[in-house]
């Protein structure tokens, strides 16, 4: 299903008992947290309604589910609701908006770095993954799990990559993409020297974090203790956070915002920009052939081993009535499907969560161009974010700042303490 694709920005559980009833039709439910699945041999699906509140790229996957639940489940309505915007917060103050107002959905798309938020706060059940299909990629639901406990399953999964305007960089001698600090930090300065301007953009807004996360990692520190608190004022974490710094002391940082490093970008005008992969099939068709560019992998700190945190979302079910949660499990399962990872993937150039989906993609003549780097990623990425429920938000500005400061030529040995010291104030 082709789509109009547009720039993205991106514990206490309450288990309710199910008395088993033969074919017991589905009520309202009136718990606070999530139903248990039922066994669906035990409702009947006559005259239910089950509702899935999602952003504008997860509308081709349920519309396809949508219609085979349908099919599937004689007398179930399947209620499609596509939120206005594009990025994940958006997406979540809407729906906790609808909830407080009575409307919660069964099932929710929800970004990946929010789901200790929706488990803390709404308490949904586990993930039943035995409705998936066993070809879906198990590597992928670490993502989604607190403690070890699936609740989210994720559907379009990225990576921070490296993209760059091959045709500025090759003008400036440089041939080869850099994969480690030292390399990108030298190709920066030649390609600027021989341009007049910032060549690098690292996101400053929006996903901010989610870069930063995959700079601590992959030079071996660690974002988050298991306790929640903020782990990164190490050496390992100073290192992964001084490219950053490096950048903005010898002023090769744009220091724009993200939509506006997206339209730089596609004008032609920024060699080097860190953003997801998803995006590539956007880009391909925004610039065509007016200049050549490339998908490669984040360079690194030296020495360091890649640790990229998965970006992107999944689906999560909120769902208050056990025979609603039980279809509501069928309806993820659905959206999940082979066929709507395929069609996702080429939406989106995301990463296939599905290995015949995978296979497929390989196949294909697209996979040769800049939308395949996604489609061949073999790596285990890891969650993202994780913050303890409502701190979240707050943390996430904390992190922002940080990127801030520091690409505006700011000290990691000042920024970074002092960014500590905030988040863990706000999670106390």
């Amino acid at each position: 299903m082709a789509m109009h694709r547009r720039f993205l920005a991106a514990s206490s559980f309450l288990f309710v008992g199910f008395l088993a009833l033969p074919l017991t039709a589905c009520g309202n439910g009136s718990a606070q947290g999530s139903a248990t699945a039922a066994d669906l041999s035990e409702c009947s699906p006559e005259g239910v309604t089950i509702t899935a509140q999602f952003l504008s790229y997860g509308a081709g996957a349920a519309e396809n589910a949508k219609q085979r639940l349908e099919a599937d489940y004689e007398g179930l309505t399947v209620e499609l609701k596509e939120a206005a915007g594009t990025g994940y917060d958006e997406l979540t103050q809407q729906v906790v908006a609808d909830i407080a107002a009575g409307a919660r959905p069964d099932v929710t798309m929800v970004g990946l770095n929010q789901v200790s938020f929706w488990v803390d706060r709404y308490q949904p059940q586990p993930l039943d993954i035995s409705t998936l299909s066993d070809t879906y990629d198990q590597r992928f639901l670490e993502a989604g799990s607190i403690d070890g406990v699936p609740y989210t399953a994720p559907f379009q999964a990225s990576v921070p990559v490296l993209f760059t305007n091959t045709s500025l960089t090759g003008d400036a001698g440089v041939t080869d993409a850099p994969t480690s600090y030292s390399e990108w930090l030298d190709a920066a300065v030649r390609v600027s020297d021989h341009t007049g301007a910032a060549s690098v953009n690292v996101p400053r807004t929006a996903i901010a974090d989610w870069p930063a996360q995959a700079f601590i990692q992959s030079a071996g520190g660690t974002l988050m203790d298991e306790g929640g608190m903020p782990a990164f004022d190490t050496e390992e974490g100073h290192a992964g956070l001084s490219i950053l710094e490096e950048f903005g002391a010898r002023g090769l940082h744009d220091s724009i915002d993200v939509t506006e490093a997206l339209n730089l970008f596609t004008s032609g005008k920024l060699p080097y920009l860190v953003y997801s992969p998803q995006i590539a099939a956007t880009f391909q068709d925004q610039i065509g052939d007016a200049f050549e560019w490339s998908v490669t992998d984040l360079p690194i700190a030296d020495g360091g081993t890649a640790e990229l945190p998965v970006g992107g979302n999944g689906w999560i079910v909120l769902a208050q009535d056990e025979c609603e949660a039980g279809y509501a499990n069928e309806l993820i399962a659905e959206m999940l499907s082979t066929e709507n990872i395929v069609e996702s993937s080429k939406d989106w150039s995301y990463i296939p969560v599905d290995t015949e989906a995978a296979r497929i993609l390989a196949e294909d003549p697209a996979a040769q161009t800049q939308v395949g780097y996604a489609w061949g990623y073999e790596g285990t990425p890891t969650p993202w974010g994780g913050w303890p429920g409502n701190s979240t938000p707050s943390v996430n500005q904390a992190l922002e700042d940080m990127v801030q400061r520091l690409t505006n030529g700011e000290s990691v040995d000042v920024v970074v303490p002092e960014t500590v010291q905030r988040i863990e104030r706000e999670v106390q």
